[in-house]
């Protein structure tokens, strides 16, 4: 049962109880799956989300894309990741990518795909650097580049995820570890000379 204190709070417009109801809804009773309700998880996730909250915002975008609590709205799941990415929210930002890559909720755009990956690859998020190294496999939005394909999924893959280590594989990426290095030893002379 959700606390009456926190759910007047929520009611008052106080963003962070907003967002705990939401979640409670979202994630059961102590995210233990009971008392699930999509439709009022996006309630108050929506409000903490309209008062600039970027989990909400970006919770708001992921109910939209996958359809819970509403209808799937690739448009609304495109605006609400877009006011998460921009405030810095690395989830979001691979996500917008996904959407510019994939065309949905918004013209299919390779060049913006790049951009967004590229920025949460630059903050270590495994899944960017993968999807930043299929961009560079596929020449999609960039010229095609092997080296710089290894480069991003060989980071991916340093934390694990698990695809970035299949592609690695398959596309016999292992092969440039050499020249990996190499450009790697570059950037850390670089970086110690500043």
């Amino acid at each position: 049962m959700i606390d009456k204190q926190r759910l007047q709070d929520a009611k008052a417009g106080n963003v962070k109880e907003q967002f705990s109801v939401g979640m409670y809804y979202y994630e059961g009773a102590f995210g233990l799956g009971e008392n699930i309700d999509y439709k009022k998880a996006l309630f108050w996730l929506t409000k903490a989300a309209e008062q600039g909250h970027v989990k909400s915002q970006h919770s708001v975008g992921f109910m939209h894309y996958k359809g819970e609590g509403t209808q799937i709205d690739y448009e609304t799941a495109f605006h609400w990741y877009t006011k998460a990415a921009e405030q810095g929210y690395t989830p979001s930002q691979n996500n917008l990518g996904c959407l510019y890559r994939d065309g949905r909720g918004v013209t299919e755009d390779f060049e913006e795909a790049f951009i967004w990956f590229s920025i949460a690859a630059e903050q270590g998020i495994a899944i960017s650097q993968c999807n930043l190294g299929l961009i560079y496999l596929e020449g999609k939005g960039v010229p095609e580049s092997l080296i710089d394909a290894a480069y991003w999924i060989n980071l991916s893959r340093g934390q694990g995820y698990e695809y970035a280590i299949e592609l690695w594989h398959e596309h016999e990426l292992w092969k440039f570890e050499d020249e990996l290095f190499e450009r790697i030893s570059r950037q850390i002379s670089k970086y110690k000379k500043t």
